[in-house]
């Protein structure tokens, strides 16, 4: 507790990812819990460089911790009350957000208290410091395998929307055969309503949506900064883009990027 003395841990949700988000103010430093989309949509977002999350606990120079409620529209409890203000300790119990998630406050102060003292680690010879090297070639597989898989799906969906286009045409045009050539009419309609009931069934049964869902949380999970101690997500950006937008680096714990096959 000691190295916590005068800090702020912000706590919210990490955007993009749904984990629980851990920030001491002021230090640029941040760190994610849990699994991808364990964290419910009524904990706001945090947001370290904008001094923003869903709760704060504020520790003063006697250790004291005061949580408190971020937002006036956020929803904080202790111990089953909900709270705007409240001083506590370890052994509360801590929910956030209407769904009450709840948080292991031991966890999240050791989390920030490595965050405090993660430093870079100096070099034999002239103070200065050694940054960290992870090789990023795999990650164009991984947004590969992503944008031909999200291609494949926008490919059968639009085939699925073509053939209820044309099967809804052919029918419309087969009705005036039933006028001019009879049987031949009725034929050509059945295979119309044949048609369109197959695509009805196409379409009922079509899992595009939960496919992209599955797609884009995998993706998430592979698509992310290679340095163990870091491992945040890099964005929708392709691998071109992030090799120049970043400058092979990662913009969270600045190591620096290599392409190595």
């Amino acid at each position: 507790m000691e190295k916590l003395k005068g800090k702020t841990i912000l706590i919210g949700k990490e955007p993009g990812q749904g984990r629980l988000m851990v920030a001491v103010s002021g230090t640029g430093k941040s760190a994610s819990l849990g699994a991808v989309g364990s964290v419910p949509g009524c904990v706001s977002r945090c947001k370290p460089a904008e001094g923003v999350g869903h709760a704060a606990v504020v520790i003063d120079a006697s250790g004291n911790m005061i949580l408190k409620n971020v937002k006036s529209q956020n929803i904080t409890y202790v111990n089953g009350q909900e709270i705007v203000s409240k001083r506590i300790s370890v052994s509360d119990s801590i929910e956030l957000g209407k769904d009450r998630f709840g948080i292991n406050l031991s966890t999240v102060l050791e989390t920030a208290k490595k965050l405090v003292v993660s430093v870079s680690v100096p070099s034999g010879g002239g103070g200065g410091s050694v940054t960290k090297t992870f090789n990023i070639a795999h990650l164009e597989v991984v947004w590969t395998d992503y944008h031909n898989g999200l291609r494949s799906l926008r490919e059968n969906q639009k085939r699925v929307n073509l053939i209820r286009s044309g099967c809804g045409i052919f029918t419309m045009c087969a009705m005036p055969c039933i006028f001019f050539f009879g049987p031949v009419g009725y034929v050509l309609t059945a295979i119309g309503v044949i048609g369109n009931i197959y695509s009805f069934i196409g379409l009922k049964n079509d899992n595009t949506g939960d496919e992209q869902e599955r797609l884009t949380e995998k993706f998430q999970e592979r698509y992310v900064c290679p340095n163990p101690d870091c491992n945040k997500f890099l964005g929708n950006q392709s691998y071109k883009l992030l090799k120049r937008q970043y400058s092979m680096h990662c913009p969270y714990c600045k190591c620096e990027f290599v392409e190595k096959r």
